[in-house]
């Protein structure tokens, strides 16, 4: 699953002209499952290996884990607040109920989303929006 994500960001950044290698991407959630902190098992740490791997500059948001160590890299979680607007691409991976997706699909360029967290907002953004 999650090369197959990777490849969903991959060909979502082709569609805009961008390709991954330089590309700033926020991956959102990172823990195992909604609403928890726990990082064991998460698919979206192997989506960020991917990304990474295919030199793309990774960051992540998620309101339960304020950092996290895997494969040789340290990461920390950006401001919930912040905007979505910096980054290339973003990869909704675990579906916190924090996360205000409404905001997200107003200012970023391109959502990849692995969990339907968008589904309210389709009718408006439905270009900007792969779901899997």
């Amino acid at each position: 699953m999650p090369d197959h994500v990777v490849r969903r960001v991959q060909h979502a950044l082709n569609q805009v002209k961008k390709p991954v290698n330089g590309a700033k991407i926020l991956v959102s959630g990172v823990a195992y499952k909604k609403d928890i902190s726990d990082v064991r098992e998460s698919p979206a740490v192997d989506v960020i290996a991917g990304l990474l791997n295919r030199g793309a500059h990774v960051s992540y948001l998620d309101p339960f884990v304020p950092s996290f160590k895997e494969h040789g890299h340290s990461f920390e979680s950006i401001d919930p607040k912040g905007s979505f607007a910096p980054y290339d691409a973003v990869v909704v991976v675990t579906d916190h109920t924090d996360i205000d997706y409404a905001r997200m699909v107003k200012e970023a360029k391109v959502i990849v989303d692995t969990r339907n967290a968008t589904k309210p907002f389709l009718a408006t953004a439905t270009a900007k929006i792969v779901r899997l």
